[in-house]
């Protein structure tokens, strides 16, 4: 390894260092109960409001519990009513129905999953969810055929270029990236989406409760769930947590939870339109693994960048976006696009994924009547509705073929635990701006803007 990369490393880490040291005391509380409301996302912003569902405050006994009002949540309870309508199923949410990562997304969808190549098992699950918005009669913004480019900051990272050099910066209006492979994917509106399966657990008599996390399991030949304000008895348990999985203790050794920032700018001018590319190419993902930045267009043109905040320490869920972490966003989003420096940001979100070290889903039976679903490494719209399919299925012993797709905690390769987990991954993101510096375009002097405040109205 070249001692220039070494000393990169090495950077990183003292970066990280206290970082680390400020995460140092272990977080013994569920933190999903302490979390701050979260920011509605541009998403929830442009649909109808959801109704309103109740605080759980009282002691119940069901059939099925689900905890989390997500796309897997929502999509678990919906197919266990459907399936089997004399359930009683209830479904918990710690805040609003969708305010998780199911909201705060890009709304790309595909069918496949992450990491893997196409299948027939990834086009059945495309296909449920296309069904299920027909059968349910909704439209959530399902576009097919988006043009899309996949971005490398070197040319050598990317074999078999379709664009590169002042053809590639002409093209998306950054002179950031080296080169670029094209290709096509497809997008929804994820708001619309968890408005349709809402409304499609309220038809199939789903019992739905909001601001009321679970702040202790039971464990037993029934679970108990208990809430600030309520109990659950259930015979079987769906953890559709995603992120916050670990924060009830499952999964721990093999989920990790990543943290992301979302902009949107205001809608943009004729002039900033065109320069942005966004007309060609309203689809942008850069090439990586967990460190990555995404870019869409929105239908009212606006601009959306997705960026990664980190990671905290004893997997903690909640992050409070600093100065500092705003300045880093802002950074890293004009090495790109230096363009941008007097756009207005009008939105702005915190969120959580989970990640694994083999990009499978962690999904199955981890008891005897507790079943999991999470970790879809940052690409889990189509993921999610299946594998919620998949829970039911499962709960309810009917056959699948593709019940052989879940994978339980067990079968995943571990992550390193506590401390190391934060210092290793926390010392790679900050190992990758470093290196996302020293590009020869990040190195230019791209703007002479000053820091524009953000004037974020969501």
């Amino acid at each position: 390894m070249r001692r220039s990369r070494w000393m990169g490393i090495a950077g990183a880490a003292a970066v990280a260092l206290p970082l680390l040291a400020a995460d140092w005391k272990p977080r013994r509380r569920v933190e999903i109960a302490t979390e701050p409301g979260r920011t509605p996302s541009y998403w929830m912003c442009t649909i109808p409001p959801l109704p309103k569902f109740p605080r759980l405050d009282r002691e119940l006994q069901v059939d099925v519990a689900v905890v989390g009002g997500g796309f897997t949540g929502l999509a678990a309870a919906y197919y266990l009513k459907k399936l089997e309508p004399s359930l009683r199923v209830v479904l918990l949410e710690a805040q609003r129905f969708g305010s998780g990562a199911s909201s705060r997304n890009s709304g790309g969808v595909r069918a496949r999953f992450r990491g893997h190549d196409p299948s027939p098992s990834a086009a059945r699950g495309y296909q449920l969810l296309q069904t299920f918005a027909e059968t349910e009669g909704i439209d959530f913004d399902l576009a097919e055929g988006i043009p899309c480019i996949t971005l490398y900051s070197a040319a050598q990272r990317c074999p078999n270029p379709d664009l590169t050099g002042d053809e590639l910066a002409r093209e998306i209006g950054s002179p950031f990236y080296a080169a670029a492979e094209v290709s096509t994917a497809n997008w929804l509106h994820p708001g619309k989406l968890i408005a349709g399966l809402v409304e499609a657990n309220q038809r199939r008599g789903t019992e739905l409760y909001e601001w009321s996390p679970v702040v202790r399991i039971d464990r037993g030949r029934s679970i108990t769930l208990h809430t600030p304000g309520g109990r659950v008895t259930a015979q079987h348990l769906v953890l559709a947590t995603n992120g916050y999985t670990q924060q009830l203790g499952f999964a721990r050794s093999v989920l990790l939870t990543m943290h992301h920032r979302v902009i949107v700018t205001r809608p943009l001018t004729p002039a900033e339109w065109e320069r942005s590319g966004l007309e060609r190419w309203p689809f942008r993902l850069e090439a990586g693994g967990y460190y990555t930045h995404t870019v869409r267009s929105t239908p009212d043109r606006r601009f959306f960048y997705r960026h990664v905040l980190g990671h905290r320490a004893f997997e903690g869920t909640s992050w409070e976006i600093s100065e500092r972490e705003r300045e880093i966003g802002r950074r890293e989003l004009l090495q790109r696009y230096p363009w941008l420096a007097g756009v207005p940001i009008e939105y702005e979100w915190h969120g959580v994924t989970a990640r694994t070290a083999d990009w499978w889903p962690v999904s199955g039976q981890v008891d005897e009547n507790i079943y999991v679903a999470a970790g879809y490494n940052g690409s889990g719209v189509m993921p999610t509705h299946f594998f919620g399919f998949l829970l039911a299925q499962s709960i309810l012993g009917n056959p699948d073929p593709d019940l052989a797709l879940l994978r339980p905690p067990r079968t995943h390769p571990r992550l390193p635990g506590g401390w190391l987990r934060h210092l290793a991954f926390q010392g790679w993101i900050e190992y990758r701006r470093w290196r996302g510096s020293r590009t020869p375009a990040a190195q230019a002097e791209s703007t002479g803007a000053t820091p524009q405040p953000l004037d974020i109205a969501v």
